[in-house]
């Protein structure tokens, strides 16, 4: 879902449909609840989805990565790494010897 704003209208009893992917990208169901902030200053609204049980919504969210993950994913990425470098080193053909590779040759 992007940040740029939509043109949502609003329906003769006064309802405001949301799209269905920014109802997903909020967690919002139907027939859940929302909270509703008016700024009328700014003339803008703000929609959060409201919760009657904040535990049962933790522990719904996907886990934290932790630390280990982390190693690993840095383990493979290395893995990974190495196993190209040495396909590179033995593909690519040895480098061809120039005089002024040769110490003598300044002197």
């Amino acid at each position: 879902m992007s940040n740029k704003p939509r043109i949502l209208t609003v329906g003769k009893d006064g309802t405001i449909r949301f799209p269905p992917d920014t109802l997903e990208a909020l967690d919002i169901h139907p027939g859940g609840q929302v909270k509703l902030f008016v700024d009328t200053r700014r003339q803008a609204l703000r929609v959060e989805r409201h919760s009657e049980d904040p535990w049962s919504d933790a522990l719904r969210q996907k886990p934290q990565t932790g630390f280990d993950e982390i190693f690993d994913a840095q383990k493979e990425r290395e893995e990974q790494a190495r196993k190209l470098f040495e396909k590179r080193v033995k593909e690519d053909p040895p480098a061809k010897r120039r005089p002024e590779d040769d110490p003598d040759y300044w002197r």
